[in-house]
């Protein structure tokens, strides 16, 4: 297994460690491993997932990254 590989699953796994009533699949579609097709223009309708085959590791990594931060940035909003 590759660093990067490891990587990604400690985040997905501290993400569902924090969110324990989450289907594995939702978390990889809230941490934008998995995104729909029509990610940049979401008023129009297209629920197709995107093909990631040639996504790097890396980034995959700052995707979740991204995410995870601006899930904190929306908790700390609301406190």
């Amino acid at each position: 297994m590759k660093k990067e590989h490891q990587e990604i699953l400690d985040l997905i796994a501290t993400y569902l460690e924090k969110h324990p009533s989450q289907r594995f699949g939702q978390a990889l579609l809230n941490l934008r491993i998995n995104e729909f097709k029509n990610i940049q223009n979401p008023e129009k309708e297209n629920y197709q997932l995107r093909d990631i085959h040639n996504d790097a590791d890396s980034k995959i990594i700052k995707r979740i990254e991204k995410q995870l931060a601006w899930f904190d940035q929306q908790s700390n909003t609301k406190s």
